[in-house]
């Protein structure tokens, strides 16, 4: 009985991924020093970038991955261990989420506070310009420790499905 129980989720999970645009090659990055793991659809290239921040000059790193549909990512800031306190998250992630917000031009449509695997985060989608065509945006903000991630997809407006996104957004997990 086991084995057709695992037999059956496994079914269900290719089912759910075969739904999903089939031109994505779905695979797991995991990356240690970040301490996470999530599903992207393709090969992911790694970039730093020093971020001028009230906390002082700190580096973020990101690994994303664009298809023609658009690009998903996952970047991780380090703060000094004190900013992230946790009468503080909110203000962070809401400087999070007005940075992407801003970098498509758009306005936010819909948010909400979530909790990723028991921590502090928060939801976003949000519309904007992208050249001629109309931008959307859906991340994830999470704060674990003194650790900020935004797990992010940002692209033209109905060119991927939202349950590819959804896979997306919800296959980051934390390694501990």
């Amino acid at each position: 009985m086991k084995i057709c129980a695992s037999a059956l989720a496994l079914f269900a999970t290719c089912a759910a991924l075969t739904a999903c645009a089939p031109e994505l090659d779905w695979r797991t990055l995991t990356v240690p020093e970040g301490q996470f793991a999530v599903l992207l659809p393709g090969k992911a290239r790694q970039e730093t970038r020093t971020l001028t921040t009230a906390a002082g000059e700190l580096t973020m790193t990101m690994h994303a991955c664009s298809v023609k549909q658009g690009t998903m990512g996952v970047a991780y800031t380090e703060f000094p261990a004190s900013v992230l306190a946790a009468e503080q998250v909110s203000v962070h992630l809401d400087a999070a989420r007005d940075a992407l917000v801003r970098n498509i031009r758009g306005s936010v449509r819909l948010e909400e506070d979530i909790r990723i695997e028991g921590l502090p985060g928060r939801q976003v989608y949000a519309e904007g310009e992208a050249g001629a065509h109309t931008a959307l945006l859906k991340a994830r903000f999470l704060v674990s420790g003194n650790r900020l991630y935004q797990i992010a997809y940002v692209g033209a407006k109905d060119d991927l499905s939202m349950a590819d996104i959804d896979m997306f957004l919800t296959s980051f997990r934390l390694l501990r």
